[in-house]
């Protein structure tokens, strides 16, 4: 039996999310995870498209970063290319990351949305921390081994439709 029912379940990666929609739905901030969803998971590399997307969002919305990568040096240049605050070593779906992150953007549960590629980390985490949230696919850019596909589409198979 699905239990999972994403806010928002977006076909597409990040930059299909409709920054209006968020906005007229009271969404102040943003939880971003990190991996696949806005950088090649441990690459530090921002394509032109996320790029551009974070600069049409920004003025609309606080952001903070919420990975479970434990690699210091990789987040803190993270840090400096997506230029906003970033808390590793999150254990999500564990509230604790997510409370951290509302705290940094001063905002209510209901005032955020969680954004994520995993349904049993990001959007189980926001949802469990009482947020909205976005489940997106990875980007686009990316071509990931078919094992880690074949994950990510049985923890698709949790999401209520």
């Amino acid at each position: 039996m699905p239990f999972i029912k994403p806010t928002y379940n977006i076909d597409g990666d990040v930059t299909d999310i409709v920054i209006e929609t968020l906005v007229a739905d009271g969404v102040k901030g943003l939880i971003f995870d990190l991996d696949s969803t806005l950088i090649e998971s441990k690459s530090a590399r921002l394509t032109d498209e996320v790029n551009a997307w974070l600069v049409r969002a920004r003025p609309h919305f606080k952001m903070v970063i919420l990975s479970n990568n434990k690699n210091a040096v990789y987040l803190e240049r993270v840090k400096t290319i997506l230029d906003m605050p970033v808390i590793g070593y999150a254990k999500k779906p564990s509230r604790r990351g997510f409370r951290q992150a509302m705290e940094m953007l001063a905002l209510t549960p209901a005032e955020v949305a969680v954004i994520g590629d995993r349904p049993l980390t990001d959007i189980l985490g926001g949802k469990r921390s009482g947020a909205k949230t976005v489940l997106v696919k990875i980007l686009h850019t990316i071509n990931e081994p078919s094992w880690k596909t074949s994950i990510r589409n049985l923890e698709r198979c949790l999401i209520a439709k």
